[in-house]
Order: structure tokens, then sequence, then C-alpha cells
């Protein structure tokens, strides 16, 4: 068999989950010929990306079945599906007025998205790890790192507690930029809060929905996922968590191929 060429392979993206589960596996069985057990497991993760590229034929073939069964779906290019991977890990960051300001750890600008450029923010809970509890970067904790840094030595490791109850999910931010394309991640509990001034509050948890208010509210471009806004309703209830960061990505990914085939269905109509 002749290989196929990267510019003629694609990967199928399906946005919803299907109403008949069996008729989208079975599909993918006919068009693919995988296994239905691997078929039936992807289709129960679904919204997703199918695992594995397809050559044009088969795309078109199971695109067209997909939009028999009323599946929302699209097949991109495998070199147009955008690469949010590794996302760029923000601990310290200001919002402006014309922009998101992304600082080092000595305050020096590293990066800087005006909001008209802002085109996602999604959010998302990811479970947190056995072991001690999460590390307050207030601002006054991280002046002490930034001290503790110029002198010998290193901090004691800090032992488990036994007996230790489960702590809960840790909520994360993605923000992804246009022109260039960047994805910009920030960890509730791994961030410095100190642009909020006389707004800040005593947990990170306050912080981060005030964070996610400030991102919304200016980003007026932005898809903001109902996810997003839950997370700065504090109804994190409703927000199933993930196993691991890399989830959320590829959610995030997933989320953002949506907003583009959102817009041009929407421009499509009228």
């Amino acid at each position: 068999m002749a290989a196929t060429k990267p510019d003629n392979t694609y990967r199928i993206v399906v946005f919803q989950e299907p109403e008949d589960p069996k008729a989208v596996r079975d599909l993918l069985c006919s068009v693919t010929g995988d296994h239905p057990t691997d078929a039936a497991q992807w289709v129960a993760r679904t919204p997703g990306i199918w695992a594995r590229p397809l050559a044009e034929g088969e795309a078109r073939e199971l695109l067209d079945g997909l939009f028999e069964l009323g599946v929302p779906a699209e097949a991109w290019r495998i070199d147009s599906v955008p690469n949010l991977s590794p996302p760029r890990t923000v601990h310290e960051a200001s919002c402006l007025s014309e922009g998101l300001r992304i600082t080092g750890l000595r305050g020096e600008a590293i990066h800087w998205v005006p909001w008209d450029k802002v085109e996602l923010i999604h959010a998302g809970r990811i479970e947190a790890e056995d072991g001690p509890g999460p590390i307050d970067w207030s601002p006054t904790f991280m002046e002490g790192v930034r001290a503790l840094t110029h002198r010998p030595g290193c901090l004691p490791p800090r032992a488990p507690k036994v007996g230790q109850e489960p702590r809960p999910p840790v909520c994360e931010v993605h923000i992804v930029r246009t022109d260039p394309r960047v994805a910009f991640r920030i960890v509730e509990n791994a961030m410095n809060y100190a642009y909020l001034g006389d707004r800040l509050h005593t947990t990170a948890v306050e912080n981060f929905r005030l964070l996610l208010t400030d991102l919304i509210a200016k980003a007026p471009k932005a898809y903001v996922t109902a996810e997003a806004l839950a997370l700065r309703e504090a109804k994190g209830d409703e927000v199933p968590p993930f196993d691991a960061p890399q989830e959320l990505l590829q959610e995030t990914t997933i989320r953002l191929l949506w907003s583009w085939y959102r817009r041009d269905r929407d421009q499509t109509r009228h």
C-alpha cells in the first residue's frame, strides 16, 4: 500500500456525544476497520479527536456517516490541527486595561496579550495528588521564596500527614491567544495574585475566581466555555475533574476547534 502523504491525512473531531453510540461505533468500524471494543471505548469518551490519522477518502466517508447520524464533526488536515502543547505556565500576571501582562519571577515582562487577541478561555479542575497540601502562592509567600533563592541550602521536605483527607481538585484556566497562537496555563494555587491590590483575598480559591472574572470581562472576543463561567460563579461541582493536566489541555484543543466550527457554521447561516 502506498504511504499516505502528510498533506492528505486527516484527523476527525467529534464535537458532541452521540445519541446513538452503537451506530457511531459501527460506522467507525466499517470505515477504519478498528476493533468494536476500541471504537466503543473512544465513542464513550466523546467529544474528542479520533485516535489515529485517516486518509482523505476515509475521512470523507466518516464525515458523511456522522452527518447522517446528526453528530457534529469536522475533518482537519493533520498539519492544521492546533498544537497547544506545551502551554506556558504563568505564575505572575496582571489584567490591565489593554491586555494581559505576564511577568517573570523578578517582575520582568515576558509576554503581552492584547485582549482582542484572546480567542479562548477554558477552565477546569484537576484531581489533586495525595501528599502535602497545596502551596499558597500569595504575594507574601512569593517574596519569601525569592529571598530564599539568594541563601545557601534548601527548604526541608514536608512529611505527608498520616490519615490525611483527600484534597479537593485544583482549578486551572487556559488562555489561548491568536497571531501567534500560544496557550497559557494558570494554576489556582501556583499564581501570584498581587495585581488584585485591594481586592486580594486570603485564599487562592477566591483570588482565582476574581482572575476569571477579569479575564472574561476584558476579553469580549474570546469564546468562553461553560466550565469557565461555572468556576467563576463558584459552581465547581458542575465541572467534572480531570485526572491530569494533559487531559484538560486536550479538552482545550477540542473547545478551540469547536469555537471555529461554531463561528463558521454561524457565518454560513447568515
